[in-house]
């Protein structure tokens, strides 16, 4: 399969793969950390995700082209999801963002 035909499938199986884990806590990384590192998922779209966090209701969304991993603890019954970027806090605003690394998608090709 070419990287072209693969690229066509990971959108719809990384949001098949955050759909089955609806109700389950989220640790995101890298992340700066804190206390209480747990999220869900609130809302799933069709190119983004918007995760809650648990302990206060900040919501960050995140691009599903932005996630590099997903890894399921079933003994902690968390799910570890690495972003291609950071979650981080933002004090100006007192809340947490996503900061992607780079632009989403492919870079342009050079003419």
């Amino acid at each position: 399969m070419s990287s072209a035909e693969l690229r066509e499938h990971r959108l719809p199986c990384v949001r098949d793969q955050l759909q089955e884990l609806q109700g389950v806590a989220i640790q995101l990384s890298p992340k700066d950390p804190d206390p209480y590192p747990n999220f869900h998922i609130n809302h799933l779209y069709e190119d983004e995700v918007k995760f809650q966090k648990n302990s206060n209701d900040d919501f960050v969304t995140v691009d599903l082209r932005k996630i590099a991993e997903i890894a399921v603890s079933r003994a902690d019954r968390t799910a570890y999801i690495r972003v291609l970027g950071r979650i981080i806090w933002r004090d100006d605003i007192k809340r947490w963002r996503f900061a992607p690394t780079g632009a989403v998608g492919r870079p342009p090709t050079p003419r």
